[in-house]
């Protein structure tokens, strides 16, 4: 029995990447603090900014290089960023993207979660302040 209901493409409403979650099953069973910011910039996620300057550094090879990890590279730039901000091997890492101000000035743009290898965008109760 087909539905007479349209779904929100259809709609054309814009889809809510709170009810959004991706994973690649490749990866899940060896997921660390090591590999999981190569994880999360998967060209499959739709959570991953390719415009960011992780990308940009990983695009220069930065860390490939003995010039050291991405992350000690990003305070010296400004723009969009992402950090592993926690974890708790082996099944849950959260990830934030900030807009980077100034090496010591940032502002939460949205955090993930990946747990048991699937990422889902955290809700901010800061959002609904503004």
């Amino acid at each position: 029995m087909a539905s007479n209901q349209m779904t929100n493409d259809q709609q054309g409403l814009s889809r809510n990447p709170l009810h959004e979650s991706w994973h690649d099953p490749a990866w899940i069973p060896s997921l660390s603090t090591h590999n999981v910011m190569d994880y999360f910039s998967e060209r499959t996620n739709p959570f991953y900014d390719r415009t960011c300057n992780n990308e940009v550094l990983k695009m220069q090879r930065v860390g490939m290089q003995g010039a050291g990890p991405i992350d000690q590279h990003l305070p010296s730039m400004t723009g969009v960023e992402y950090i592993l901000l926690c974890a708790q091997e082996p099944i849950l890492y959260v990830i934030r993207k900030q807009q980077r101000h100034s090496p010591t000035q940032v502002t939460t743009i949205a955090d993930y979660y990946i747990v048991a290898g699937v990422v889902y965008q955290v809700f901010l109760l800061i959002i609904l302040l503004q």
